[in-house]
């Protein structure tokens, strides 16, 4: 009888570690957006690309039901606000988002921060964003670019943003010159202009910017124990070479 009454116990207590939604088999509610090839909306609800793969496998691992659904990068973001939505993907951490929502240790992507500029421009980025800062340049709404770039805006060095929801208006923009350039991870803007067949008409100019990291970004009702899950199953995808073959098969 002692022996069931501590099995009992430990039992609940167990029960009372574990996250609300781990316990009740609840799905974890992902929202994102379009960005190839990371994230990729397709026909009839089909989802794919690296980092659909990423987080399914994470929260497989975790033993923990997702859905993930496809917005636009504001309303995602105002959806994890609202805490209609557990968590997004992917996205930079800054000092004024880790204020309000929480993070896991682990990132998700790298990525190279890059311009892209009309083939026929004379642009040249050289390393110094004061270069541009009378260049009409093209930025997706509420997002950030990392530190390097993010710090510039505020300090009021570029004169002329032009915001758009996403990138590929940005890009549609600057093949009929609306904005000369347009700051972008590298790899989707090569996806986006290949999207648009235009990879002809565009080029990078110069280095990249910079290179930053991009989270899983959660609301602030998350439970800690399900975010340290999580870091559990990156950190252990790292470890075991899935995150380098899931890489791998995408850039084949």
């Amino acid at each position: 009888m002692r022996t069931t009454l501590h099995l009992l116990a430990a039992l609940f207590s167990l029960f009372l570690m574990t996250p609300p939604a781990l316990a009740q088999g609840k799905p974890t509610r992902l929202v994102t957006f379009d960005y190839p090839p990371f994230m990729v909306a397709g026909r009839a609800g089909q989802l794919s690309g690296l980092m659909i793969d990423v987080v399914t496998e994470a929260f497989k691992r975790m033993g923990q039901p997702v859905r993930i659904e496809f917005y636009p990068f504001s309303r995602s973001l105002a959806m994890v606000e609202a805490g209609e939505a557990d968590a997004m993907f992917t996205i930079k951490k800054t000092p004024q988002r880790e204020a309000h929502y929480l993070f896991p240790k682990e990132p998700v992507l790298t990525q190279h921060y890059v311009f892209f500029v009309r083939s026929n421009s004379t642009l040249e980025f050289r390393g110094k964003l004061t270069d541009f800062a009378d260049t009409t340049i093209g930025v997706q709404d509420n997002t950030s670019y990392g530190g390097i770039f993010d710090a510039a805006v505020k300090q009021g060095v570029f004169n002329q943003l032009d915001s758009a929801p996403n990138y590929e208006i940005n890009f549609k923009k600057l093949l009929v010159g609306r904005v000369d350039a347009v700051i972008i991870s590298q790899v989707v803007g090569q996806a986006i202009v290949k999207r648009l067949k235009a990879a002809e008409q565009v080029r990078v100019s110069g280095p990249a910017v910079e290179t930053a990291m991009s989270y899983m970004m959660f609301n602030n009702k998350t439970q800690p124990a399900l975010i340290s899950e999580f870091d559990k199953a990156i950190a252990s995808m790292r470890q075991d070479g899935t995150l380098s073959r899931i890489q791998n098969a995408y850039s084949q």
